[in-house]
């Protein structure tokens, strides 16, 4: 991140960034998603200018953890729009607004348009917001009597002695997220490692600190990237809720995903 990004401004791509790092998408694959031209989108993560709030909804809605992190995102963007006031905006290849953020003098959104997709952004958090009760509900994430979302830390079956099987501890690098059960801090078991880590793709949810068996691994699945900027394309199998889901690498606590023996699974 650039050194000369501070205050509301470096807060908001920060928040943008951490968003962004669940999707395994690049920013080709981003830009045939979104009605954003490439270049505008990484302007956008080098903060360089700043997204409307239409685009911003539209991306977090690819996201597995954009639901959660919308609300947040809408509120870190109008402050950083405000910190930046004071030069012009101009039109994205997208068609939505743009605000100059570096190396020109930005402007705000007129405020008409600001209101108009602040209403969007809040009835989008309301769908997002009933879909999300719908996961929780299915995958089941916490005991039986505990509160939804609660995500008490739980354990899958012992490993196999025969060493065909081996744990694997889940790692939040966010600090925030290391001491806490919170939604927004759980991590997405996907159903298909080949496929875009994205709310469509979640069949189940842990928080740091649960521990899983994995019964193999693979290591050309979807690239992830962390909070931190870590990424890679490494993937564990393995069983929770009576299913068969897959757990991305970069998750897992560092020294296990260096040293793992475990079995490369079978095409």
């Amino acid at each position: 991140m650039p050194d000369q990004l501070d205050g509301p401004v470096r807060d908001f791509v920060s928040g943008l960034r951490h968003m962004h790092g669940e999707l395994g998408l690049s920013l080709k694959d981003l830009e045939a998603r979104l009605p954003a031209s490439r270049s505008s989108l990484s302007r956008y993560l080098r903060g360089q200018s700043l997204p409307d709030e239409r685009l911003l909804v539209q991306w977090c809605k690819l996201s597995f953890t954009g639901e959660d992190r919308l609300p947040e995102l809408v509120r870190l963007l109008h402050l950083a729009n405000e910190a930046a006031a004071g030069g012009s905006s101009d039109e994205t290849a997208g068609g939505s607004e743009r605000t100059e953020v570096l190396g020109g003098a930005a402007g705000r959104p007129p405020k008409s348009s600001r209101t108009k997709w602040a209403l969007t952004a809040a009835g989008t958090v309301l769908v997002l917001g009933a879909a999300t009760a719908v996961v929780v509900g299915l995958t089941g994430d916490g005991p039986p009597n505990s509160p939804a979302g609660t995500g008490v830390s739980r354990e899958t079956g012992p490993a196999a002695k025969n060493g065909k099987t081996e744990r694997i501890t889940v790692h939040n690098v966010e600090k925030a997220c290391q001491h806490s059960h919170r939604r927004e801090c759980a991590l997405g078991l996907a159903l298909d490692p080949y496929v875009p880590y994205r709310p469509s793709n979640i069949g189940g949810r842990v928080w740091h600190g649960d521990r899983l068996t994995a019964q193999c691994r693979i290591a050309n699945g979807v690239t992830v990237t962390d909070e931190a900027g870590g990424h890679n394309s490494i993937w564990y199998k393995v069983r929770l809720h009576d299913k068969d889901l897959w757990f991305p690498g970069i998750r897992i606590e560092p020294d296990q995903l260096q040293y793992s023996t475990l079995r490369n699974c079978p095409d």
